[in-house]
């Protein structure tokens, strides 16, 4: 740190030969190493040349430390009136507007430093995130691009670039975006996670699996990538699989609803019904939502496997009553019928869903649809 603060002060400190060396640069070194900024403060404002852009930038600099946001600002922008070319002035601007949600105000001290220096990579990379922060996807995506060009090396840049080609529904571009960054470093979390979701969207279970168990080893608890790891293993039916995911999270405290729900119906297939219904239980504490059709619907059919026929029929009831599944009426009537053998309840609830049912159903429903019709026409 202390080699740093020297380099910084020996930069900024360069005065010209007129003014001579007003200002001990050990000095303001030793300010700044013991973090003693209103000390570091008070000395440069005594010595420090107005006309120097410099000395103004170390000024604006020292109050950027001091978390004194606004008089960074406000001396950075005197610097730029001195000189308006001057970088590390328009990247401290471009870092204070994105810190303030001002994204568009600091793509302007992005595009000036690109324009000064068209080779650095990493003031691409910056334009670009301003950019998408800001909406300006188009302009954004080709900045981004070219970050990648110049430094392909970059994993933030690689895990965005490929994430923006999956949006753009290019799994195979993604994909070897990913694949070509890992044949030099496999390790790198951004890339890892990006390449889970990735492999998912292209049904490549197993090879999400593997980047959710290199995660696991880095102790990472990405709950938006995990979601893709589970999903992966239930679609892979390695349920036990599912349950160890989310033992991982649940012992860090990060899990989801969606994660939960997994791990309920792989608990389901694994035949242990009254787990699965305590994290059914869970997922419907944790909110309304559309799921929650899912997560009654799952309770029922636990308890159905159980002989616990009373129990799912509310929960199917309960299903409807929230969310209005015409197919619910049909399960609840097939329950009565093949479950407690009380045909003439069934059919009360097999006519309400045939009044309910909806011609653009789902496939599954017209096959019920006309089985019932047929059955009640009889």
């Amino acid at each position: 740190m202390r080699i740093y603060i020297w380099i910084l002060c020996t930069c900024l400190l360069s005065f010209g030969a007129a003014r001579g060396q007003s200002i001990d640069r050990n000095r303001v070194m030793e300010y700044l190493q013991d973090q003693r900024y209103e000390d570091a403060i008070a000395y440069l404002k005594q010595g420090i040349n107005d006309n120097n852009p410099r000395e103004l930038a170390l000024l604006a600099y020292t109050y950027y430390q001091a978390g004194k946001i606004s008089e960074a600002a406000g001396n950075y922008g005197k610097v730029l009136l001195l000189d308006s070319n001057y970088v590390p002035a328009h990247q401290y601007l471009a870092t204070i507007q994105m810190q303030e949600d001002l994204p568009l105000a600091a793509m302007v001290h992005y595009k000036r430093i690109v324009t000064l220096q068209p080779q650095n990579a990493t003031a691409w990379k910056q334009l670009s995130f301003a950019g998408f922060a800001g909406q300006v996807n188009d302009s954004a995506f080709a900045w981004l691009c070219k970050a990648y060009e110049l430094k392909p090396s970059d994993p933030r840049v690689v895990s965005r670039l490929a994430e923006e080609w999956l949006e753009k529904k290019r799994y195979n571009t993604a994909d070897s975006i990913i694949n070509r960054y890992l044949t030099a470093d496999s390790t790198n979390p951004y890339v890892l996670m990006t390449g889970s979701r990735t492999s998912f969207l292209k049904k490549e279970y197993p090879r999400t699996l593997q980047f959710g168990q290199k995660l696991i080893a880095q102790n990472n608890v990405s709950v938006n990538t995990f979601l893709y790891v589970i999903a992966a293993c239930y679609n892979m039916k390695k349920y036990d699989d599912c349950v160890s995911v989310y033992e991982y999270l649940d012992a860090r405290h990060a899990t989801s609803e969606n994660i939960i729900y997994y791990t309920a119906m792989a608990k389901t297939q694994l035949k242990k019904y009254g787990e699965s219904n305590t994290l059914l239980k869970q997922c419907i504490s944790m909110g309304l939502s559309a799921s929650l059709d899912n997560y009654y619907t799952g309770m029922s059919a636990n308890y159905e496997a159980t002989g616990q026929y009373k129990p799912a029929i509310a929960s199917l009831d309960t299903a409807y009553y929230l969310f209005h599944q015409p197919l619910r009426q049909y399960s609840i009537g097939r329950i009565y019928d093949a479950r407690l053998n009380n045909e003439a309840t069934a059919l009360r609830y097999y006519k309400k869903y045939l009044q309910l049912y909806k011609p653009d159903a789902t496939g599954e429903e017209k096959e019920i649809y006309k089985y019932l019709r047929s059955r009640i026409e009889k």
